[in-house]
């Protein structure tokens, strides 16, 4: 295998520099194919430099015809990396998607920024843990869905890094799907980890206690009431469970 070391090279002269997000450049240069590269990069150049694109100009750049131009096109909206719009006109116009801005999420209006940074953050290692747990990039729909999921039914973050943990071991990780869990918890007051935990914690004393218990009557171990020492303190502890919720 060969090595190859590289450097970049001092600037003598700025003509200037055009930023591309890590992310894109790490999730789609592998499943778009050239043209697709190089129409994207060419108008976010324009876009960036100038705030305006010419399209003439990259398809003489290019050499590409109307149709291969407009299939390069279609190909970043159907990826959810283009998105049409219209203006206030009633004029059509595409908007760059920042994949960064997607996985953090619109910037909430809070007197806080260490708040928005700490929610920020949670977003960011969930979606990087529910990459690592579907072995796969998140496309960029899917990154919406699951940001239109958070927002409307005010869950954490962790709670939907669960919900994919748990639909991996069933066997089905369709974001969709996923999304299911996360309504079903909803509808049971369910919107962080610890509320999970805490119910699934109840539901294991229920089903424990819930165990009809067959003794003999010299049992001396047994109280009158019909419930052991230990299944008096599991009900208990459930019952401490649900003051702590109340």
């Amino acid at each position: 295998m060969i090595i190859m070391n590289f450097e970049m090279q001092e600037l003598k002269l700025d003509m200037g520099t055009t930023p591309f997000e890590n992310m894109f450049l790490n999730t789609y240069l592998q499943m778009a194919d050239g043209d697709a590269i190089k129409v994207y990069l060419l108008i976010y150049k324009e876009i960036y430099n100038n705030n305006t694109v010419d399209e003439g100009k990259i398809k003489r750049q290019l050499n590409f015809d109307d149709q291969r131009f407009l299939d390069a096109v279609n190909f970043w909206i159907n990826m959810g990396i283009f998105r049409e719009k219209k203006n206030a006109d009633g004029k059509t116009y595409i908007e760059i998607v920042s994949l960064r801005q997607m996985y953090f999420g619109e910037s909430d209006q809070t007197p806080s920024n260490e708040i928005n940074f700490d929610k920020a953050q949670r977003k960011s290692m969930m979606f990087e843990n529910i990459e690592r747990i579907i072995a796969r990039n998140l496309t960029p729909a899917d990154i919406t869905r699951i940001h239109e999921t958070l927002g409307e039914y005010d869950q954490d973050p962790e709670l939907v890094t669960e919900a994919f943990r748990q639909a991996r071991e069933a066997g089905n990780v369709d974001v969709k799907y996923v999304m299911g869990y996360l309504k079903s918890w909803r509808d049971m007051g369910i919107t962080s980890l610890n509320d999970l935990r805490m119910k699934e914690e109840r539901d294991k004393l229920k089903k424990v206690t819930g165990v009809r218990t067959y003794r003999r009557k010299s049992d001396p171990q047994m109280p009158s009431d019909g419930m052991s020492i230990t299944e008096k303190a599991r009900r208990k502890r459930l019952q401490r469970l649900n003051k702590t919720e109340n």
